[in-house]
């Protein structure tokens, strides 16, 4: 049984123009809502609050999630996931959470979101809105929930971003937040929380920008121009994949295995090569799937053809020289994110909460200790949070 919490529990997808609210001067501790990413491997937990009219960070809080417990964003142990989010909220790694009101992300996998265009000669909207719906998905109407925004209009026609989610998965995420004792006030499709963190809020640069998250058990692109995501793909590129190839080829367990995949890169000089060319073949399976995206941008959003720069986040966004290759092989300018754009950040919270050491034997490469900055893989969950800010 549904009760009052996931019933008043929205579903939403983002416009930038509704982030130019002025923020609230609030003291500590904060009441924002706290955002939570929810993946099949991990789950990742920020609060922010504003001081002086800045954002800075207050909580931060990471945990892994046991494999079977959430499998391509279905959550399949739902009292497991509820007792690591309990954990979350408790053990954290910077600050207290101090609201029990959650804006958490919805699994890409899982949604649809697109930028269609109708006449403005259509006199029932949301109409021909459901009717785009029922051309584009594999679900029934009454099996989704959706919502849309007008972004824009001219004389001839009117631009409308809609994102679509099944029930069954946004009932789940509300369900379980609700048994972890939290409060889910809106789920939101995840391009909007990365775009949210890793572009600025008044971004100067007309030319459409690419978001490129690669995580550990997928990987999903975000096309962004004009102020709106123009529409998302997967891309089944799956960092723990080439961890285990490259576990495999030099006899580590996956935990040394992803260090030394970290720390050597696309150096051809360590692991005699190795390392190097096992993530090659993972660059190569990325810019496949781009090119394949390009392609769909100039066929069906041929004013937003031209790409001006690349970002990359999640936990792959560090490897060392895969920005480079995608510059070259791409010609587009990429670069990896950083997701504290629009927050202030110090010098001394960087180092102390998002910087690692890494170690690995010197036999594999004489650079074997190495820095890791792990923010990229908090895209997701600080722009969720700062939905809770702009719009408080």
């Amino acid at each position: 049984m549904v009760n009052n919490k996931i019933r008043n529990c929205q579903f939403v997808i983002f416009n930038w123009r509704c982030y130019n609210n002025a923020m609230n001067l609030l003291s500590f501790p904060s009441k924002h809502p706290v955002g939570i990413d929810i993946s099949d491997l991990s789950l990742k937990l920020v609060q922010l609050q504003t001081k002086r009219h800045k954002i800075t960070l207050q909580t931060l809080s990471r945990l892994s999630v046991p494999e079977g417990y959430i499998t391509d964003g279905v959550i399949k142990n739902k009292a497991g996931v509820a007792g690591l989010l309990q954990q979350l909220t408790r053990e954290t790694i910077l600050g207290k959470v101090t609201s029990k009101e959650v804006i958490a992300c919805l699994p890409e996998t899982k949604t649809f979101i697109k930028l269609i265009a109708l006449s403005r000669a259509e006199e029932n909207v949301a109409a021909a809105i459901k009717s785009e719906i029922e051309k584009n998905i594999p679900y029934e109407l009454a099996e989704v929930n959706y919502d849309w925004q007008i972004i824009a209009k001219d004389r001839r026609e009117q631009k409308i971003l809609v994102g679509v989610i099944p029930k069954i998965i946004a009932d789940s995420y509300a369900e379980v937040l609700e048994e972890a004792d939290l409060f889910p006030v809106a789920l939101e499709i995840e391009a909007a929380a990365i775009v949210r963190s890793v572009l600025p809020l008044a971004p100067a640069a007309r030319a459409t920008a690419l978001i490129v998250d690669i995580g550990a058990a997928r990987s999903s692109l975000i096309a962004y121009a004009d102020n709106t995501v123009l529409f998302t793909v997967s891309l089944p590129v799956s960092g723990k994949k080439y961890t285990a190839i490259i576990a495999r080829e030099l006899n580590l367990d996956l935990a040394k295995a992803e260090e030394a995949k970290i720390i050597c890169g696309l150096d051809p000089s360590a692991a005699q090569g190795i390392i190097a060319a096992t993530l090659a073949q993972m660059g190569n399976e990325l810019i496949t799937k781009i090119t394949a995206a390009l392609k769909y941008l100039t066929a069906h959003y041929p004013a937003y053809g031209k790409v001006g720069s690349m970002y990359l986040c999640g936990g792959g966004a560090n490897l060392k020289g895969l920005s480079d290759l995608m510059t070259q092989r791409l010609n587009i300018p990429t670069q990896v994110s950083d997701v504290f754009t629009n927050i202030a950040l110090s010098q001394k919270q960087a180092g102390k909460y998002f910087q690692k050491k890494l170690t690995t034997d010197k036999k594999i490469t004489p650079r074997y200790q190495y820095q890791q900055d792990s923010s990229p893989i908090f895209a997701t969950a600080i722009g969720l949070a700062l939905r809770g800010v702009y719009l408080a």
